[in-house]
């Protein structure tokens, strides 16, 4: 019978002496008979094993997985559960990476390269827009277009610092009710156009605090949406930090509708 020593072994697997050791240590590659003095030898069983261990590595299973499929040989099943999972595991990865390739593919699009904007909505945004549902969100979008790309940015900062811990299950509960209150919504969505002209107007605009009185009103007028936006939400300092990080996004007089909103909001009037 043919058979090869240890280093012809190595040279033709195209392998290590540690790795093969460890191989035979977890009994993924059996020990082969010896020698008289005591030497392994290898014939054309182990090169065909350390084939199939070489396929089954490229295809990015791990050594344990190499191990079970190999050792259930005469049950092709074991093999092919393995082979399946390791496929849709495969799968999940691609999306990942087409969707990391389309996220880069945004962002060189842009002449302005934002590495801190988000290029798709987060989470938290696309959660609130599916509750509202494809029909009130496109109204959303084409009635108040500036609002709704600074609402979408807005809780893209939310989400990747992790602030407001209720937040996301308020907004969620918000939508559930625009969504069930159609005459609110509009309402709502009437004062999100006089908002985005608040982007266009000085913070000394005195309309600014007349509107933010009559917003407040209005989330009076609905106990729920008025909880929702009672929520204490961010607290001190991080409040401050917010603040910092939005202000590229909400202009001066947007900043200082929400300081007055949030006051005749508290208040008794």
């Amino acid at each position: 019978m043919n058979k090869i020593k240890s280093g012809d072994f190595i040279k033709l697997t195209g392998s290590t002496l540690k790795t093969v050791n460890y191989y035979h240590k977890i009994g993924l590659l059996p020990e082969p008979e010896r020698s008289a003095g005591g030497y392994r030898l290898y014939g054309a069983a182990e090169l065909n094993r350390m084939r199939v261990i070489k396929h089954l590595k490229s295809l990015g299973l791990n050594l344990h997985q190499i191990k079970e499929i190999l050792g259930n040989l005469p049950q092709p099943a074991s093999g092919r559960e393995v082979l399946s999972s390791l496929r849709h595991e495969a799968v999940k990865e691609k999306q990942i990476l087409e969707e990391r390739l389309a996220r880069i593919d945004a962002l060189l699009a842009n002449d302005d390269l934002l590495l801190d904007e988000n290029i798709f909505n987060s989470p938290s945004f696309q959660m609130i827009t599916g509750t509202l549902g494809e029909d009130q969100t496109e109204r959303y979008a084409q009635t108040c277009p500036e609002i709704y790309d600074q609402h979408r940015k807005l809780s893209g900062i939310l989400d990747d610092l992790k602030w407001g811990e209720d937040y996301q299950e308020s907004a969620r509960i918000l939508a559930e009710y625009f969504k069930t209150h159609p005459e609110h919504y509009q309402l709502a969505l009437q004062f999100g156009s006089r908002w985005e002209e608040l982007f266009q107007v000085s913070e000394d605009d005195p309309r600014i605090e007349a509107f933010a009185r009559e917003s407040a009103d209005l989330v009076k007028s609905m106990p729920l949406v008025k909880e929702m936006y009672t929520n204490p939400g961010i607290k001190k300092p991080q409040g401050g930090l917010y603040q910092e990080l939005v202000a590229n996004v909400l202009s001066p007089a947007q900043l200082r509708y929400q300081e007055l909103f949030k006051k005749f909001l508290q208040s008794d009037e």
